[in-house]
């Protein structure tokens, strides 16, 4: 329903303007908390004794991490629908603060990876902030909020490397990290607990635990099929490769006969630059979305996703790759965001946190196939060509949806 006056605003979503207020800071001290420590995983690793093979023990970690969030995130939303999208806000911020709590306490790499699962089946305060940003904002509004309170996350995903670094390099035990990102979150998660809002809109019935009936609903939807793709593929070529950047810029340092010293710095400088233009990128895309529509823009951001991962076939230095890093952020920084109002648009009321929660799974997913891919075509092929095939994935991916549009499916 579009929304015409003030009046309506007031009365139909009468906590969109105190939300968009609170959400960036929260998103901030969550972001900021979990960023602290996620580029540095492989130094952790590899601090408690693994030497050989780094890329494939991360792999097959945060391959299994994504499996059990992909897994238990279609679950998370159908709760949401049920019983209201505020509390799955909480259980993913102060659930995930609460586990990394327990993580230092592990000594070897095998208790480091179990603890470490831990988090994952709690993770996703950003999509569950999405949901009920969605659901609680004007129509005509959502584009602006949504990209300002990811905006809000994007900043502590840009500091968090930077004092990371810091902290990893004076600790003896790298991985006691964790307990300053713990409370980073749990102090977000207290602030939404005292000040975000929410109008319940709940789905009818009682709640069933439906995983592929609710999807199957979903996908017979028109293009909901096509936007999971998209966003699968997108979050393999953005969140999905920082370990594999991490990696990747180990091995252009090793090439150059660089220190310990020099591998902290790139790997954090890879992590901020993506991270810093996304945030400089992303409210002006916000205000783009909400006057020429997601559907350009989502256009517009596969193909920039595109041709700012080709230099990665070919360049020699770390300061190349923090370059064409910082490039992807500025560029397609709003895909994700028009992915979500595109969702909105084409799913029934009151499935709209399902929806986004498939969306989220499939994300999730990607996160896990990425390194793990990049850790079993690493060894072999080389990691330009697992970026090749990566960039080869989201071209099929945009002539599929460029198909669907041009055929009106």
């Amino acid at each position: 329903m579009q929304i015409n006056t003030s009046d309506d605003s007031a009365q139909q979503y009468p906590y969109w303007r105190r939300n968009r207020a609170v959400f960036p800071l929260a998103n901030l001290l969550c972001g900021l908390g979990f960023n602290f420590a996620w580029p540095f995983v492989p130094l952790m690793v590899r601090g408690l004794g693994i030497r050989e093979n780094l890329e494939t023990w991360i792999g097959y970690m945060l391959m299994v991490f994504y499996l059990i969030s992909f897994a238990v995130s279609p679950l998370w939303g159908g709760i949401a629908d049920h019983y209201g999208r505020k509390l799955m806000v909480l259980r993913a911020m102060l659930g995930m603060g609460c586990s990394m709590l327990v993580i230092p306490l592990a000594n070897t790499p095998l208790t480091f990876a179990a603890l470490f699962m831990l988090i994952a089946v709690f993770n996703g305060f950003t999509p569950a902030g999405v949901a009920l940003l969605v659901a609680n904002t004007p129509p005509a509004r959502i584009g602006s909020v949504v990209a300002l309170a990811q905006t809000g996350g994007l900043i502590g995903q840009a500091l968090g490397p930077a004092f990371g670094a810091v902290l990893i390099a004076m600790l003896d035990q790298q991985h006691w990290v964790f307990w300053i990102s713990a409370g980073f979150m749990l102090c977000g998660g207290m602030l939404v607990a005292c000040y975000v809002g929410e109008v319940k809109q709940l789905a009818a019935g009682p709640w069933r635990a439906r995983w592929v009936g609710s999807l199957r609903d979903l996908l017979a939807l028109p293009r909901i099929g096509l936007l999971y793709l998209l966003g699968f593929l997108f979050m393999v070529m953005w969140f999905g490769n920082v370990t594999s950047i991490t990696v990747f810029v180990l091995q252009l340092l090793e090439a150059q006969g660089a220190g310990p010293g020099e591998e902290v710095f790139w790997v954090g400088a890879a992590a901020m630059a993506m991270a810093i233009a996304t945030v400089v990128a992303l409210p002006l895309w916000g205000r783009v979305l909400d006057r020429v529509g997601p559907d350009r823009v989502l256009v517009f951001a596969v193909v920039a996703t595109i041709i700012t991962h080709l230099p990665l076939l070919f360049l020699q230095t770390p300061l190349q790759l923090v370059i064409a890093r910082a490039a992807f952020g500025l560029t397609a920084a709003a895909m994700p965001t028009a992915i979500v109002q595109l969702i909105r648009t084409h799913v029934p009321a009151g499935m709209d946190a399902r929806a986004i929660s498939y969306s989220t799974a499939f994300q999730f997913f990607a996160m896990g196939i990425a390194p793990f891919s990049a850790g079993f075509i690493g060894p072999v092929l080389g990691m330009r060509v697992y970026f090749a095939l990566t960039i080869l994935a989201m071209t099929g991916g945009l002539v599929l949806w460029l198909r669907a549009v041009r055929q009106g499916r």
